[in-house]
């Protein structure tokens, strides 16, 4: 249900020079002085980003459903937090809000152990391209709802689980939701009346 990330950005060379230059960057993903070259950079990032994902890092849920697609910094950017990660890639995704909203993840630190170098950073919570949710994740289906359990006791799990509320009642209904979506779509065409019907009963704003 939550997998992991499999895809690579991508910048060019003269593309990391012009962040480079804009050093230190004080977790200034959208704040900065308008700059022609970075905000190019960023429309680049959310493109590739929204070409190759249409799920929640998180939670799993569709994009659209929840909330359109958001920038998100796994490590939180801000200047007390971790800047020097502002425009490392891997720190780079799309999250719905309800995910991503100041009462779950905004910006609440997720680095146990931080070192220069952002792969070798201890996480605390199930990150979207170093770790396979399936070793920190396990689900009970009964139809209605897709449940979430921690695997093994494991810490990441239970914290992600904690951070994101991937473990409500609405979670668990709008997971088993989706899955029954698919599973009509997959066994046969939908008419529209019915389209909308499941797409209405997915979509959950807060």
């Amino acid at each position: 249900m939550i997998n992991q990330a499999v895809y690579n950005l991508s910048l060019t060379k003269q593309e990391f020079q012009q962040l480079a230059a804009i050093r230190p960057w004080q977790g200034s993903y959208w704040d900065t002085t308008p700059n022609p070259n970075i905000e190019a950079i960023k429309t680049k990032i959310r493109n590739q980003l929204e070409e190759v994902q249409n799920v929640c890092s998180y939670c799993g849920l569709k994009l659209g459903g929840t909330s359109n697609g958001e920038i998100e910094h796994i490590a939180p950017k801000r200047q007390s937090k971790n800047p020097e990660f502002t425009f490392t890639l891997k720190n780079l995704t799309l999250a719905c809000h309800l995910c991503n909203f100041s009462e779950k993840k905004g910006q609440n630190e997720t680095i146990s152990n931080k070192t220069k170098t952002y792969k070798k950073c201890d996480f605390l919570l199930v990150h979207p391209y170093f770790d396979d949710p399936n070793t920190h994740y396990e689900w009970t289906d009964n139809v209605v709802e897709l449940l979430i359990q921690v695997r093994d006791n494991s810490p990441k799990g239970l914290f992600s689980i904690n951070m994101f509320g991937l473990a409500t009642p609405t979670m668990n209904e709008l997971r088993a939701a989706q899955v029954r979506y698919a599973e009509l779509k997959a066994a046969r065409p939908l008419s529209i009346p019915d389209e909308q019907l499941l797409t209405d009963t997915l979509e959950y704003k807060e």
